[in-house]
């Protein structure tokens, strides 16, 4: 049984978290949606992607189809958001028929014709909402509670914990003798350097340390988990956080991701946010995560469940000294933070707002070329097509740029 994992419209919900990449790529805790699936041994044949991800997605998952011309008659449509632990995928495949499982207007799970499978790849192409009558199916079912299926970008908080805990249970604890030791739960180092005085707090969940890791005399509190290479500083206490490869940490992180080659290299305080790849936050960069009248947090109107929520930052995004950022703040792609930042800030925009300055329109080329710069400095290298992915995201987010009053201009403090 051929599987497709397929982006849907909620998409841009997880905008601008997901201008850079499928909705399956984003990490939830320590593993990307496709990382689970892959990890149950459903490894996706088939990858639909809105068309400017199509190069990048390839470049991600070469072992897999992306967008391709011909669809298997037999293929099992998979939501991309939607964690593989609440599908029978083993029942799912053995249903002869076409079928849609639904909830409200997001398909979930289908099996469909050729013609229908046309449009909905048509659809998911140009990041729209499939009009799920189209589709066409003998059988649909509508369900309103869907375990398992992410809707905003306040979820991958909101699950992170369990996340991590589920991705340290099962891992067998190691003979950490120079670093000591509370509670029962997994303690792991996979040939990784841990400081003698080092605090390892497993108390309330188990922690991994991955492979080529350094943690200098510091305090992880558990469920953690620390990718490969990463480097921690002295003195940094880490709590219930997932922090990506090859990454630079100090100062205090509290329930957050941070995406692999991400920098977080001096103090200051991340609480309850998500970090994106390649985001460098200068030193004494602190988020809020927590209002004064302890109330819950609202994101656009909305209101998120959350009385501790911090800020999303985007891919390649980069603070300044001493830059503050208030609770449920979207940073975009590529943006540069100076001072206090109060609300959301377009992508490719220099925020100078927050001391007295003018916000102005970041230039394409002065972007690619950083990134240029940036990525050997952790053993990688721009790609044409990351670079085109860029340039695409350049001009999806004109409008945004506009509609905030970001000028084209030179910035000056």
């Amino acid at each position: 049984m051929p599987l497709a994992l397929f982006e849907d419209h909620h998409w841009s919900n997880f905008s601008p978290l997901t201008l850079t990449r499928a909705t399956f790529d984003v990490k939830v805790g320590p593993k990307t949606l496709f990382e689970e699936f892959s990890y149950s041994n459903n490894i996706p044949d088939v990858l639909l992607v809105r068309k400017y991800l199509e190069g990048i997605t390839a470049e991600r998952h070469s072992e897999c189809y992306i967008n391709p011309n011909v669809i298997d008659a037999d293929t099992l449509f998979v939501n991309g958001l939607l964690h593989p632990a609440s599908l029978d995928l083993a029942r799912l495949a053995n249903i002869s028929h076409t079928f849609a499982i639904t909830s409200g207007n997001r398909l979930l799970v289908a099996r469909v014709s050729k013609k229908s499978a046309e449009y909905l790849q048509r659809c998911i192409e140009t990041g729209k909402s499939a009009n799920l009558k189209t589709l066409g199916v003998e059988k649909s079912t509508d369900t309103q509670a869907a375990e398992g299926l992410l809707s905003d970008p306040w979820d991958l908080i909101r699950v992170l914990e369990n996340a991590l805990e589920m991705q340290t249970a099962a891992e067998q604890s190691s003979d950490l003798s120079n670093a000591r030791v509370l509670g029962k739960h997994a303690v792991v180092a996979e040939g990784a350097t841990i400081e003698d005085n080092t605090v390892l707090d497993a108390r309330t969940g188990g922690i991994f340390i991955g492979p080529g890791a350094y943690i200098s005399q510091s305090r992880i509190v558990g469920p953690a988990y620390i990718d490969s290479y990463t480097q921690v500083k002295q003195f940094s206490i880490i709590e219930k956080s997932y922090v990506g490869r090859n990454c630079r940490i100090a100062g205090e992180i509290e329930h957050s991701i941070i995406s692999d080659y991400a920098n977080k290299a001096h103090d200051g305080f991340l609480g309850h946010s998500y970090v994106g790849e390649w985001v460098n936050l200068g030193a004494m960069t602190t988020t809020s995560d927590l209002k004064m009248t302890y109330g819950k947090i609202r994101i656009h109107g909305r209101d998120t469940g959350l009385d501790k929520l911090g800020s999303f930052f985007a891919d390649m995004s980069k603070t300044s000294i001493g830059t503050l950022v208030y609770s449920g703040r979207r940073i975009g792609v590529s943006s540069h933070l100076h001072g206090l930042v109060a609300g959301d800030v377009p992508s490719f925009t220099i925020y100078g707002k927050g001391i007295g300055a003018r916000n102005v329109e970041l230039e394409l080329a002065s972007a690619i070329d950083t990134q240029r710069k940036v990525m050997p400095r952790r053993g990688q290298h721009m790609s044409k097509a990351y670079e085109q992915m860029m340039k695409e995201i350049f001009l999806l987010t004109r409008n945004d740029r506009k509609s905030t009053s970001v000028r084209k201009a030179k910035f000056s403090v």
